[in-house]
């Protein structure tokens, strides 16, 4: 497949990665047929209420020291800052989801989901069910290390910002990487930078960037370029955001058969929402994250998002991401409190 140029909002870079999808799974047709026919294929499973009921009420047993002990931990790990501007970023622009690989409805249902909870939480949506610009790819597939050396290979910007030679390998059941950017509040620049399919530099699609984008920068990849200038000298601000710009998700069809289709759309939206520092840790505070994470031993897996996961996004849609990052961090944990407390 050839290169072309490609913005974070092309709609012909998205179909060359669908049929890119739809060409691996017939190479894996054997092992497509048999994530087909699983809970993936279906309606999503019945939940256990007595079970996610023990998971969810986790938190609220807790004293307030020992919850804003654990909820600052909870951020830090749900939270990754941007390497370039040691800050915890989210999305500006509208989230638009668009799944690939599984039949149409399973595609629509994890699609509408990931909206749902977007909207739920207070991040931008342009409306449920709506025509938008996509900018988070969900791929599910048998062979997704087949499918990451497409990516690498054809749309290496794709991969995200700042990464490392290890990106290229997949090791998780479901994983994610992220195109993210920086906005200065007194931005010196006004035009959105792009990026291409390859690695022939950068260009600018204005046709294609919401307005929501224009002034930002894409964070340079392998730690490469310069960032923008913020507030010097300041000890509360720096007079910088970090934004999420872009969201690939791949999902091994293999190794999710077991889920419910709900379960796998919470944790993809979570994903989708949230930078996630890392997938295998085990905070004190359940979160999605944990049905797949080899960190969590016998522990009770939650099988959809919980009180945590909802009151962290909450506060990451609602705290003052200007501020420095220990203030940033410790506004969220009192965001989270109050809202798992109710006061």
């Amino acid at each position: 497949m050839g290169r072309m140029p490609q913005t974070v909002h092309s709609i012909g870079r998205g179909t060359a990665i669908a049929l890119a999808a739809m060409l691996l799974q017939a190479l894996a047709a054997p092992a497509a047929r048999a994530a087909q026919s699983g809970p993936l294929a279906s309606a999503p499973a019945p939940r256990d209420s007595h079970a996610l009921q023990q998971v969810q009420v986790t938190a609220s047993k807790l004293d307030r020291h020992t919850l804003r002990r654990v909820a600052i931990q909870f951020v830090k790990l749900h939270g990754a800052v941007s390497p370039v501007i040691h800050q915890i970023g989210r999305w500006r622009a509208d989230v638009c989801p668009k799944v690939t690989g599984l039949r149409p409805a399973g595609s629509a249902y994890v699609s509408r989901h990931v909206e749902e909870v977007a909207q739920s939480v207070g991040a931008p949506v342009r409306g449920i069910g709506k025509r938008c610009a996509v900018n988070v790819e969900i791929i599910f597939t048998p062979v997704p290390q087949a499918m990451l050396d497409h990516i690498a290979k054809a749309y290496p910007a794709l991969l995200g910002s700042s990464r490392s030679a290890g990106d290229t390998s997949f090791r998780h059941a479901i994983q994610s990487w992220y195109l993210t950017g920086t906005r200065a509040v007194n931005s010196a620049f006004q035009s959105f930078r792009g990026f291409t399919g390859s690695n022939s530099g950068t260009n600018t699609h204005q046709s294609f960037i919401p307005s929501s984008l224009v002034g930002v920068q894409v964070d340079p990849a392998y730690g490469q370029g310069f960032a923008p200038i913020g507030l010097a000298g300041s000890y509360f601000t720096k007079g910088l955001t970090s934004e999420i710009l872009h969201v690939l998700v791949i999902v091994d069809t293999r190794k999710v058969a077991g889920e419910s289709l709900r379960s796998i759309s919470d944790y993809i939206a979570m994903l989708a929402l949230t930078r996630m520092g890392s997938l295998e840790g085990c905070n004190e505070l359940p979160s999605i994250i944990d049905l797949l994470s080899s960190g969590c031993g016998e522990r009770e897996k939650p099988q959809t998002l919980t009180d945590a996961d909802t009151a962290y996004l909450k506060a990451l849609y609602s705290s003052d991401l200007e501020a420095n990052l220990n203030i940033e961090e410790g506004d969220m944990r009192d965001r989270m409190v109050t809202a798992i407390t109710g006061r």
